[in-house]
């Protein structure tokens, strides 16, 4: 038996059914629909849908305008800075989602949003530039710094998640997904993380070094390569 929609689903998919222009029964899109975040004044739900360069995910942002939070903020004022937000996002090119629609009532507002690159494909915006060519008689140079800074950068994006993972541990949530109530920050890098477009390179590099240590550094210490 499947679960109950939330009160709030169905009006998210007609949001999401209006700002892409699709022609999706409500009740089917809604139960696609899963929470990320859920405040008295605002929430966050996510979707992944078919489209014409594979499954796309999207955020729904969803406010009330006229609640408060327990700090006191109301709805309308976590509207309006999470619009500045990504709008700004959007004119900087930092990572993180870009806005494709947002809508107002005069009791709700929502804000869709997805990844970069699926913004660029949905909008058709000029895809980005590819890594300009690099002279030969640079090359090495560029080897060696990158390496020194990725290995930099690694280990401090190693440090930042230890203390991700243990904030999680200390609050009493699981690491499953599922059981994480994750805030604005969060669910900006999980969506950055759904789109593999915006580490593939990285994971190339990775698995570029870790296969070339392997069978390289054996050699190095007068062993044969197992």
């Amino acid at each position: 038996m499947s679960e109950p929609l939330e009160p709030i689903a169905l009006r998210l998919a007609a949001f999401v059914n209006e700002a892409l222009e699709l022609d999706e029964d409500p009740t089917s899109l809604a139960v696609e629909i899963l929470p990320f975040k859920r405040d008295p004044n605002a929430g966050i739900s996510t979707i992944e849908l078919d489209s014409s360069i594979g499954v796309a995910a999207f955020l729904i942002y969803h406010y009330e305008l006229n609640t408060a939070d327990d700090e006191g903020r109301q709805g309308s004022e976590l509207f309006q800075t999470d619009l500045r937000t990504l709008e700004r996002a959007a004119t900087l090119n930092t990572p993180g989602p870009r806005i494709l629609a947002h809508a107002v009532t005069d009791e709700e507002a929502y804000i869709l949003a997805t990844t970069p690159a699926t913004h660029r494909a949905l909008t058709g915006a000029e895809p980005e530039e590819s890594a300009p060519a690099i002279p030969e008689e640079a090359r090495d140079e560029v080897r060696k710094e990158t390496a020194t800074n990725l290995l930099r950068l690694l280990s401090e994006a190693n440090a930042q998640a230890r203390d991700w993972l243990a904030a999680i541990q200390l609050s009493g949530e699981a690491t499953s997904a599922e059981q994480v109530d994750f805030h604005p920050e969060e669910t900006g890098l999980a969506l950055f993380l759904m789109d593999e477009n915006n580490i593939r390179q990285l994971l190339q590099v990775l698995n570029l070094m870790v296969q070339s240590a392997r069978s390289d550094l054996p050699n190095r210490n007068g062993a044969d390569p197992i």
